[in-house]
């Protein structure tokens, strides 16, 4: 159902504020079990074209993070609350800085138009 139809202010509705993303994004970030993390959100959320349904994609940057892949996506995925809009990628800042320098398609596009997002 179109959420137009249910309710004639969907559109206040905080989800769709970028400030709430980011505080949700702040948030979740404190509450991985690493010292040093910072993150950049990407996609419909920094392009500010998401909708009430929109996840929010986000690279966590951490040398705190453990080698091996299904560690990774393990201790990110388990530390996400009971709303999951965050959809969280990991790599350690070697692997950020090398694909940098690599010209990866990817990292290039995070560092142009990512919303940088440090932990407190």
């Amino acid at each position: 159902m179109n959420p137009s139809v249910a309710d004639p202010n969907w559109r206040l509705d905080p989800r769709l504020s970028i400030e709430w993303r980011l505080e949700r994004v702040r948030q979740y970030l404190a509450r991985l079990p690493l010292v040093h993390v910072r993150g950049i959100v990407f996609g419909s959320v920094a392009r500010q074209a998401c909708s009430i349904g929109s996840d929010t994609d986000l690279l966590v940057i951490s040398d705190d993070l453990p080698a091996a892949i299904r560690d990774r996506i393990d201790v990110l995925g388990d530390h996400r609350d009971g709303l999951g809009e965050i959809d969280p990628v990991g790599w350690t800042e070697a692997e950020w800085r090398r694909r940098l320098d690599e010209r990866d398609p990817f990292a290039t596009l995070l560092a142009r138009e990512g919303i940088p997002v440090a932990c407190s």
